[in-house]
């Protein structure tokens, strides 16, 4: 399972971050998520709407992924993805904003 504060660089470790806060993502959705797991071609299954039991307040939902490798390599590339995402999409805004 992979919960959108396994890779939110606002949360502390105790509230569920698994990345050091280098690695780690502003804020990271759900659907960010998805679509960096479409794009590394893993198997996935997003569940919306769900909290984590530590934070029953956050209804952010999680992701199902099979696993292929360690699990920090897993969060790793994912974070690496969601970031070339947002990149890519900053770049369209500008272009389209000329």
């Amino acid at each position: 399972m992979v919960w959108p504060a396994n890779l939110d660089s606002t949360k502390s470790r105790k509230e569920g971050r698994k990345l050091a806060k280098g690695l780690a993502l502003q804020a990271p959705k759900l659907d960010e998520i998805s679509e960096a797991s479409r794009r590394l071609s893993l198997d996935f299954d997003p569940v919306a709407a769900k909290s984590r039991p530590g934070n029953w307040w956050e209804k952010g939902g999680y992701l199902t992924v099979a696993k292929k490798g360690r699990r920090s390599e897993l969060l790793r590339s994912l974070a690496d993805e969601v970031r070339e995402i947002r990149n890519a999409r900053r770049i369209h805004e500008k272009e389209r904003r000329q």
